[in-house]
């Protein structure tokens, strides 16, 4: 009876990271028959609620760029004036946003399991960054390799340093190893976020102050990919105050 449970746990356990995991064959004891079939009846179910989610949010940008695209032609006709210019503004906004719908989508399409040098991975980020207008600084305790998704892990700590590069001039960052896990740190100098508020920006569309996060040109769904992605590879990530002065997120995923 051991064994039927061992792959329960290892399948469970696959699929609680988000990799494709197959169904299991349904043997051994009454009770542990009933767990099986039970697990299989769960993973159909989300994988049919996630398929639907995609398609509807695939579906909902594409049929919004359509009107968009020709609110952009009709603009282009109009004399430049203020009430232009708030259009334009207008346009842009609903654009930024509509982008990260389909990066959400993307989050949830298939992408190919691989090995992750995570050094190299935020190397790479922060090299895109501005370092004469940022003071940033790395620190990496060795070299850490994982295994997932790389251009949704790309993606979630991209999200989270946008949002550090939006209010802050200063940004760390620290990659360590503890055990079985890799933590990737990132602290910045900025305005912070009060505690009672850290749960809430996980959640899709929370802005603590609209007006100016419309000014910064977020749409409300960086976190909420960023959590996602990472909980989807078995990790997850918190919030907590900087060392610097501002907010310190910290990410964790299985090594």
């Amino acid at each position: 009876q051991i064994q039927p449970l061992k792959r329960l746990a290892i399948i469970a356990e696959t699929f609680g990271r988000g990799l494709d995991a197959p169904e299991l064959k349904v043997s051994g004891s009454l009770e542990i028959r009933q767990t099986t079939n039970a697990f299989n009846q769960m993973r159909t179910r989300i994988k049919r609620f996630l398929k639907q989610r995609t398609d509807m949010l695939a579906g909902v940008s594409h049929d919004l760029r359509t009107p968009l695209t020709r609110m952009k032609l009709q603009l282009s006709l109009m004399k430049d004036d203020d009430a232009k210019k708030e259009l334009e503004y207008d346009i842009k906004e609903m654009t930024a946003m509509l982008n990260s719908y389909v990066s959400f989508v993307r989050g949830e399409t298939p992408e190919t399991i691989a090995n992750i040098q995570l050094n190299n991975l935020i190397k790479n980020i922060c090299q895109n960054l501005d370092r004469e207008k940022y003071e940033i600084t790395e620190t990496y305790s060795r070299k850490i390799d994982t295994s997932g998704r790389p251009l949704q892990i790309k993606r979630a700590i991209q999200n989270i340093l946008d949002n550090a590069r939006r209010y802050a001039s200063k940004i760390q960052i620290d990659v360590s190893v503890n055990n079985d896990e890799c933590f990737i740190s990132i602290s910045d100098n900025g305005p912070g976020i009060p505690e009672k508020n850290y749960e809430d920006v996980f959640k899709p569309f929370f802005t603590l102050d609209p007006s100016r996060n419309k000014m910064k040109g977020e749409s409300g769904l960086g976190m909420t990919i960023s959590r996602d992605i990472i909980r989807s590879h078995g990790g997850d990530i918190k919030l907590s105050p900087s060392s610097i002065g501002g907010l310190k997120t910290v990410i964790n995923l299985p090594i």
